[in-house]
């Protein structure tokens, strides 16, 4: 919790201090994403939610293409699941003010990965999947100047169906609506001009 205040804090003073405004342009490229990492007892889960490069078609909307992943490492059982998310995606932006905007953003995302998962008999064996994801969400970004801006995904729908490819992992799908620790993070993009 004291490194959450700490980041916040850290937010509202660059917000608090920047001048300067860039808002995107036809022609521009827009790079985002956010990183993560989370170390337990257990072991350590490192992710991208998501990667992405999109090109500004006009002056709000853009399009593009991002890639996400997660991998879990566990030390006490010795596997590690990996999971991959790719396909494009389309946003369209809403200045609010000077600093602050409004996006929109839809993902058509193909997904892979494996897990480390119990069998009939009790044994752990590793199997894999693939599937695809469509997402839709509202995110709400802070201009910091110089093209960049801080972006906080605040809620989600979403539709997300798994294919096994081996008995031991069953087909599966899952829907995400509203919010919850899914559905929310913050992420950093940069916009360049040419």
């Amino acid at each position: 919790m004291k490194n959450l205040k700490i980041f916040l804090s850290c937010c509202l003073a660059i917000v608090c201090f920047t001048i300067q405004s860039a808002y995107a342009q036809k022609g521009g490229i827009m790079l985002y994403g956010s990183l993560n990492y989370h170390e337990t007892a257990d072991g350590h889960q490192f992710s991208a939610a998501p990667l992405g490069v999109g090109y500004f078609f006009n002056n709000n909307m853009n399009v593009g293409l991002n890639y996400g992943f997660n991998t879990s490492k566990n030390t006490a059982l010795d596997f590690t699941d990996h999971f991959h998310e790719v396909g494009p995606f389309y946003s369209n932006t809403w200045p609010l003010s000077e600093h602050f905007m409004l996006i929109g953003q839809v993902d058509a995302h193909y997904l892979w990965g494996n897990e480390h998962v119990a069998d009939a008999g009790g044994a752990m064996i590793d199997g894999s999947y693939n599937g695809y994801l469509f997402r839709v969400y509202p995110l709400v970004g802070i201009n910091l100047g110089k093209g960049w801006a801080l972006k906080a995904k605040v809620a989600e729908l979403s539709y997300k169906k798994t294919h096994s490819k081996n008995a031991a992992i069953p087909n599966d799908h899952e829907i995400i609506t509203g919010i919850n620790g899914a559905t929310v993070g913050l992420g950093l993009s940069k916009n360049l001009f040419f």
